[in-house]
């Protein structure tokens, strides 16, 4: 059996080295399993202290994604299968705390990581995603959080950059819908300055190793920069979908609670399939959900991209435990029956007692998993 993740180096011209590393279960998305994670971060390390790496690109096979996300179908087999609470913690603990390891090493990575952004780029993958210095998208981009439609919350440092986008409310709409936005709405984000079809990932490839690289590392980033530049090409690329939508994503972002947001969402009068997609989205998946990103959006502005992953892990482990995510990924994923039996039918039946009780780590700080980010 092929391995789920391949690594190359490509030697450039005047002697140094290009990692490249390729997603590579195409029939599943590229979905995240926990093997994938020590091989991941294995290499990661490996390119980062050899300094004849000059770069690394990130990438999948196939044209459908470059990652859909977690294997979350795989994670909650895994708990319905495992007895007792505790034994359950350690198989949430172990998947989630390598998952964030990698994110965090891409974020902290020290030289220019490329990822192309081809196709779905959802939940675990736009985890990784955003850990790189230099983000492409291409024609075919579509981004998304979709974790309320299973009982989640949009997690993989999530609660970082949701809170940092340029425009009010837009992280609180995109948390609470998991509306699919494009590459041009990546760019209106800051997401992604670099739109390139497609078809010039060949092109990408030579042109970095044709690089006459600086003898300063340093210089590699803006170099980088460069080339990609150079590639850019957005005239085939669709429309945004957000700026139309400003004026209510600024609006929600002046409400005081969370059912004031969720009924000035349904309430608003429109014209836009996309913005309906992302509203039926939200009515339809998981109350708890929607508390937790609310918190995420609200409570934790200001934590460290560290913290941030913690808080994450933290919330994980409850929410597997105690919350919605078995019921979720059974209704979408393992039953497709589309029907999950949610434990409270109603935002505004979950109780802040409940929530609070999510958001409290099952560790002491010293004893966290994620302690040494």
């Amino acid at each position: 059996m092929e391995a789920s993740v391949l690594f190359d180096e490509l030697a450039t011209n005047d002697g140094h080295i290009i990692g490249l590393i390729s997603l590579n279960k195409p029939r599943q998305l590229h979905a995240l399993s926990a093997d994938m994670f020590p091989l991941l971060r294995q290499q990661l390390l490996t390119w980062q202290s050899d300094k004849r790496v000059v770069s690394v690109l990130l990438t999948s096979s196939g044209e459908k994604a470059f990652c859909a996300g977690g294997d979350v179908k795989s994670l909650q087999q895994a708990l319905v299968n495992t007895e007792g609470n505790v034994a359950k913690q350690q198989v949430v603990s172990e998947y989630f705390t390598a998952e964030y390891q990698v994110d965090y090493l891409l974020h902290n990575f020290g030289k220019p990581l490329i990822v192309w952004g081809d196709g779905i780029i959802m939940g675990g993958g736009l985890g990784l995603f955003m850990g790189a210095s230099h983000r492409v998208v291409t024609e075919t981009a579509r981004i998304a959080m979709p974790e309320i439609t299973i009982g989640l919350f949009p997690d993989v440092g999530a609660t970082w950059f949701l809170n940092r986008l340029p425009h009010p409310g837009v992280g609180l709409f995109l948390g609470l819908t998991g509306a699919s936005i494009n590459a041009n709405d990546a760019k209106y984000l800051g997401l992604s300055q670099y739109l390139i079809p497609s078809l010039q990932q060949t092109r990408l490839c030579s042109d970095l190793r044709a690089l006459d690289w600086h003898l300063d590392a340093a210089e590699h980033t803006k170099q980088v920069d460069m080339v990609l530049d150079g590639l850019y090409d957005d005239s085939l690329f669709a429309a945004d979908n957000l700026s139309a939508h400003q004026d209510l994503f600024t609006a929600l972002s002046k409400k005081s609670n969370l059912t004031d947001v969720i009924s000035d969402i349904e309430a608003h009068q429109h014209n836009s399939d996309w913005l309906q997609k992302g509203i039926n989205k939200l009515l339809l998946g998981s109350p708890i959900s929607a508390h937790i990103l609310y918190q995420q959006i609200t409570q934790y502005t200001d934590l460290s991209l560290a913290d941030c992953f913690r808080l994450e892990l933290d919330i994980a482990v409850n929410v597997c435990l105690h919350g919605d995510l078995v019921e979720g990924v059974r209704a979408l994923l393992v039953d497709k029956d589309n029907q999950p039996h949610w434990l409270y039918k109603q935002v505004a039946d979950v109780t802040a007692d409940f929530v609070n009780s999510l958001l409290v780590s099952p560790w002491q700080r010293a004893s966290h998993p994620l302690n040494a980010l």
